[in-house]
């Protein structure tokens, strides 16, 4: 069976960010896989200090005092991850920020996360508030450790690229679950990551 992790990069556990995150994992289980959702506003994680310990001993000292050992062996798990965060001032979440620079050690260990399926999706309040930055950023991120970067196989014409909700709607504010098109998109890429992932596994490559 397939694993889906899904990481929730919103300082606000159960908003408008892990809504749409649900239901990409709802379709993934659907399509047959076995799904998490982690929140990291539920964790402590320290920032980098920059001390490069990671790259000497492959390990990250910060790890005694706070929860991110825990946090990359969920991401160990997973054949596949979903990144879901809102858009602050255009760029990711503090709390996503520091997941992301203390994930250093899973690269020089070998690249820990190579090959595994990942893919993305945002919120923003205003519809060009900066989801795109959002996603465009975690992709990156995800190109470093050499995982697979998956997004919507939707209609062309009406259906983006990647889920990204705006609370700014045609009649005044609405929830993120009222985006009638990120809703789709959402489910969409969580049926699609799973197919990815399993043919993947079927080839032969798949993540450490």
């Amino acid at each position: 069976m397939i694993r889906v992790l899904g990481i929730s990069g919103s300082p606000r556990g159960g908003k408008n960010t892990e809504v749409l995150l649900r239901m990409a994992l709802e379709a993934a289980e659907e399509a047959g896989a076995e799904t998490e959702l982690l929140r990291l506003s539920d964790y402590r994680i320290k920032p980098c200090d920059g001390c490069n310990v990671c790259l000497r001993e492959m390990r990250c000292p910060l790890d005694e005092g706070d929860d991110m050992a825990h946090i990359r062996d969920r991401m160990l798990w997973a054949d596949a991850i979903i990144f879901a965060a809102p858009s602050y001032f255009g760029s990711v979440p503090g709390v996503l920020k520091n997941l992301m620079d203390r994930s250093r050690p899973l690269k020089m260990a070998g690249h820990k996360l190579g090959n595994k399926v990942a893919s993305a999706l945002s919120i923003s309040g205003l519809r060009h508030g900066g989801g795109e930055h959002v996603v465009e950023a975690i992709i990156r991120f995800a190109l470093t450790h050499g995982m697979i970067i998956v997004g919507c196989l939707g209609d062309p014409l009406s259906q983006g690229w990647l889920p990204i909700a705006s609370l700014q709607g045609d009649e005044g504010w609405r929830r993120a679950g009222d985006d009638r098109l990120a809703v789709e998109e959402a489910r969409l890429l969580g049926r699609r990551i799973v197919e990815v992932a399993e043919a993947l596994r079927r080839g032969g490559l798949h993540g450490s």
